[in-house]
C-alpha cells in the first residue's frame, strides 16, 4: 500500500518486501509538494494515494523512473488477484501495454467461466493467455454450471497441458488437482474418455457420491482426461483435439446418441489413432439428412460395440491406415429402420439361415463402404456376436489381402463361408493357376459357430493348408482355434490334427 512518511510516500506490497519499499521511498522523496491526497483502494492488499501534482516542464513523468522489475512485480500481484487485470493494466498507456505484453508472469492465471462469457470468447481468452505466458507454467480456474461445456472450454488449453500447474474447478463440479510440479512435467495429453448420460443419471450418481476425476494419472508423466456430458459437442465449439486415443461410452437411459453427432465430433480429432465406441442396443432412428464423411488419416484401431449405428459410422469414415477392426455385440433380432439402395443391398442369393438378418445386412454393407472408400490395410478383424451375410463375407475375403488374424464368435455363418477359404482356380473353367483368398491369414479362431459342419471345416482347412504349406511357409495358417462348435466332433479333431499338429486348438 502507499503510505506517508513525512513528505515521502512508500509503496508496500506483501510479495515485494522492505528492500523494494526503500527504493520507492527514495523515488517519491524527490517529488514536488503534493497538492491533495485522496486515498484510493484497489483491493485489500493494494492501496495508493492519488494526488494532483504540478511538475516542472523539465521533469519526466515519474512513472518512467520506477524500476521495471518493480512495475512487473506490481502487475503480477494484481493479476494473481484478478485474472483480467492484464487487460486492464495494458489499457492504461502504451508503455504499460508493452510491459504487460512482454511479461509472461503477468499471464499465469487463466480463469474461464461458462456463465459470463460465451465459449467463443473464452476460447479467444484462453489462446491469448497461453500465448502470452509462454514459456512459463500457468494455473487454470474453471467455473462451469453446464458439464457439457467442460471439454469445449478446456480444449484450447489441452495442447499445453505440459505447462499446467494447478487446476481448480467450481460450479457443477468441485475439483482441485496439482498437475505439474518442478520435478514432473506431463507428456502431451493422448487419452480421452467420454461418458454420455442423461440428467437423471447424473443426479443419481451425485447422490451416491460416486467420485469422478477429470484427470487421472496413468504413469509418472501421463494422465487420462475423462468428461461426463449429456451430448457430444459440435466441432465448431472445440479447438482441434490432439488426442490419439478416444473412448466414448453412451450410458444414457433416455435418448441415445445418433451417428451424426459422433461423426461431427470426430471431425475435431484429426490426430486420432485409436477409437472405441460403446453404445446401447436400440431401435435406430431414420436418417433425415446425409451423413458427413469424416477423414481420420491416422486411425489404426477401431472398435464398435453394442450399437445399431455400425453401418452409418463405417460408411462415413475414411481410414486409409486402419489395421485393426473390432466389432462386438452388433447383432440384433429386430429390424433396423432405413431404406438403402446402394450396390450390394440386394438380397443374399445364398439364402443362409440367420438369427439377426437386419443387423447382418447393416454390418456387411458398412464394411463394404469402408473398404471401397479407404482400402485399408486391415491385419486384424474380430467379430464378437457380429455377423454378416454370405455375400458380404465373400466381398471381404476377396479384398482383405493383408488380413492376418480373423476371429469370429457366435456367428450363423454357413459352410458356404468356410469354403471361401479353399484354394480355387482363377479361370471359371477350372484351368490356370490356383489362388487363395486372405493369402496372409495366419490365425483363424471360430467360437460357437453352430451352423458350421465339422466336415466343411476339415475339408476347407485341409485343402488350404496343403496348398499353402507346399507353396511357401509365409502363407501357412499357423494357428487354428475351433471352440464350442457343436458339429466339430472328436472325429474331426483327429483328422485335422494329422494335418495341423500343434497348430490346432480345440475344446
Amino acid at each position: 500500500m502507499w503510505y506517508a512518511t513525512g513528505c515521502a510516500y512508500r509503496l508496500y506490497i506483501p510479495t515485494l518486501g522492505e528492500a523494494h519499499s526503500v527504493v520507492l521511498t527514495s523515488w517519491f522523496s524527490s517529488l514536488p509538494k503534493l497538492v491533495s491526497m485522496p486515498v484510493t483502494t484497489l483491493s485489500d492488499d493494494v492501496t495508493f494515494t492519488t494526488t494532483h501534482v504540478k511538475f516542472p516542464s523539465s521533469l519526466p513523468p515519474p512513472i518512467e523512473t520506477l524500476p521495471l522489475e518493480l512495475l512487473i512485480e506490481t502487475f503480477v500481484h494484481c493479476a494473481s488477484n484478478d485474472a483480467f487485470a492484464p487487460l486492464t493494466l495494458a489499457s492504461v498507456s502504451k508503455f504499460w501495454r508493452e510491459v504487460v505484453d512482454l511479461s509472461p508472469r503477468v499471464w499465469q492465471l487463466i480463469s474461464l467461466d461458462d456463465e459470463f462469457r460465451s465459449v467463443a470468447c473464452s476460447r479467444a481468452q484462453a489462446e491469448l493467455w497461453v500465448r502470452r505466458s509462454t514459456p512459463l507454467p500457468f494455473d487454470v480456474e474453471l467455473h462451469v454450471e453446464n458439464q457439457d461445456l467442460i471439454l469445449p472450454l478446456l480444449s484450447p488449453l489441452l495442447p499445453s497441458i505440459d505447462r499446467w500447474r494447478d487446476l481448480t474447478m467450481t460450479g457443477k463440479r468441485e475439483e482441485s488437482v496439482r498437475l505439474c510440479t518442478p520435478s514432473v512435467t506431463l507428456e502431451p495429453l493422448c487419452r480421452l474418455s467420454i461418458f454420455i448420460s442423461d440428467a437423471e443419471q447424473e443426479e443419481a450418481e451425485d447422490e451416491a457420491s460416486i467420485p469422478k476425476s477429470t484427470f487421472t494419472p496413468q504413469c509418472t508423466h501421463s494422465v487420462t482426461m475423462s468428461v461426463w456430458m449429456s451430448a457430444l459437442p459440435q466441432p465448431n465449439v472445440l479447438t482441434p483435439l490432439r488426442f490419439t486415443m478416444i473412448t466414448i461410452s453412451d450410458c444414457s437411459q433416455g435418448m441415445h446418441t445418433q451417428p451424426s453427432p459422433i461423426l461431427n465430433f470426430l471431425k475435431a480429432c484429426p490426430e486420432l489413432e485409436t477409437f472405441f465406441y460403446t453404445g446401447r442396443a436400440h431401435d435406430n432412428e431414420l436418417l433425415t439428412k446425409p451423413l458427413p464423411i469424416v477423414s481420420l488419416p491416422r486411425l489404426r484401431r477401431l472398435t464398435l460395440r453394442n450399437t445399431c449405428s455400425a453401418r452409418a459410422i463405417l460408411s462415413s469414415i475414411h481410414t486409409p491406415q486402419l489395421t485393426e477392426l473390432y466389432l462386438a455385440h452388433l447383432n440384433v433380432e429386430f429390424h433396423l429402420q432405413g431404406e438403402h439402395h446402394e450396390e450390394g443391398d440386394s438380397e443374399d442369393d445364398a439364402s443362409d439361415f440367420s438369427q439377426s438378418p437386419s443387423s447382418d445386412h447393416a454390418t456387411g454393407m458398412g464394411l463394404r463402404k469402408l473398404i471401397a472408400r479407404s482400402n485399408p490395410p486391415i491385419r486384424v478383424l474380430e467379430m464378437d456376436f457380429s455377423d454378416m451375410r454370405t455375400k458380404d463375407f465373400r466381398y471381404l475375403f476377396d479384398r482383405l489381402v493383408t488380413l492376418q488374424d480373423f476371429l469370429i464368435v457366435a456367428s450363423d455363418m454357413s459352410d458356404n463361408v468356410i469354403n471361401f477359404l479353399r484354394p480355387f482356380p482363377l479361370l471359371s473353367n477350372g484351368q490356370g493357376p490356383w489362388h487363395i483368398r486372405l493369402p496372409f491369414l495366419q490365425r483363424l479362431e471360430l467360437y460357437h459357430c453352430q451352423r458350421l459342419s465339422g466336415d466343411a471345416i476339415v475339408g476347407a482347412i485341409t485343402a488350404r493348408v496343403n496348398f499353402t504349406d507346399n507353396t511357401t511357409d509365409y502363407f501357412t495358417l499357423r494357428d487354428l482355434a475351433i471352440i464350442g462348435c457343436e458339429e466339430f466332433t472328436h472325429r474331426h479333431v483327429q483328422v485335422l490334427s494329422k494335418e495341423l499338429g500343434t497348430r490346432l486348438r480345440h475344446d
